[in-house]
């Protein structure tokens, strides 16, 4: 049953690429970048990860446009580019002397490496400071353009209300649909792309916008309380 919810909400994500474009999400090949909003880069994602943290998108995507044009998206210019020089760059973004420190070291891991391939490995990125497991598992899937499902809370409150249940924790989320749909990286970014629209433009935790929302035919929670 929720194999076949979860290629429903695919096709009505498909089928619903305006909508995510208005909210960032660019629906492309599943090799491209350009998922993020436009995003050039593996590297550009990779900074973004870290620069959104607590920080609207809106100012986080003019500040890497900013790094791209000072050629500071490659990894090798960060790694060589002082804590002043970026702390010129990125004020305004919430935190950014720490965000600061966490790009110079993550540049330093990468020059390390000798190769970004290396960079994508899971216990590798959790084990380094400022990445969790939704920044992780979100680089792995569009950095990388490897299948890991990154778990969020949008996931788990629009999962929550489209099953007519309560997840309790956002790695359930990342469970259930590793569990329940094959490692496609083209579906796994439409998915997480699609459920972060919807949280962001329907699924409010107070007040949700159900009568407009494009998931309400499939959604439980719309079911129980439109009557």
């Amino acid at each position: 049953m929720l194999r076949q919810l979860l290629e429903i909400l695919l096709e009505i994500f498909e089928n619903n690429k305006t909508i995510l474009k208005e909210k960032g999400w660019i629906v492309s090949s599943k090799t491209s970048y350009e998922w993020w909003d436009g995003l050039k880069s593996e590297e550009e994602i990779i900074i973004s990860a870290i620069l959104v943290q607590m920080s609207r998108w809106e100012i986080v995507k003019n500040k890497v446009e900013e790094m791209r044009n000072k050629g500071l998206t490659d990894f090798y210019k960060l790694y060589n580019t002082s804590e002043e020089e970026l702390y010129s760059v990125l004020k305004g973004i919430n935190f950014y002397k720490t965000k600061v420190k966490r790009l110079i070291n993550i540049s330093k891991i990468v020059v390390d490496l000798g190769t970004i391939e290396k960079f994508y490995d899971r216990n590798l990125l959790l084990s380094i400071d400022g990445i969790g497991q939704e920044t992780a598992d979100s680089i792995l899937l569009f950095a990388g353009h490897k299948p890991n499902f990154p778990p969020s809370e949008y996931g788990k409150r629009v999962l929550s209300r489209v099953l007519g249940t309560s997840i309790k924790k956002k790695d359930e989320v990342k469970r259930m649909v590793e569990e329940n749909l094959e490692p496609d990286v083209y579906k796994y970014k439409l998915l997480h792309a699609g459920i972060v629209t919807v949280g962001r433009a329907f699924c409010f935790t107070k007040k949700p916008k159900c009568e407009d929302c494009i998931l309400k035919k499939v959604c439980k929670y719309y079911g129980e309380n439109s009557l």
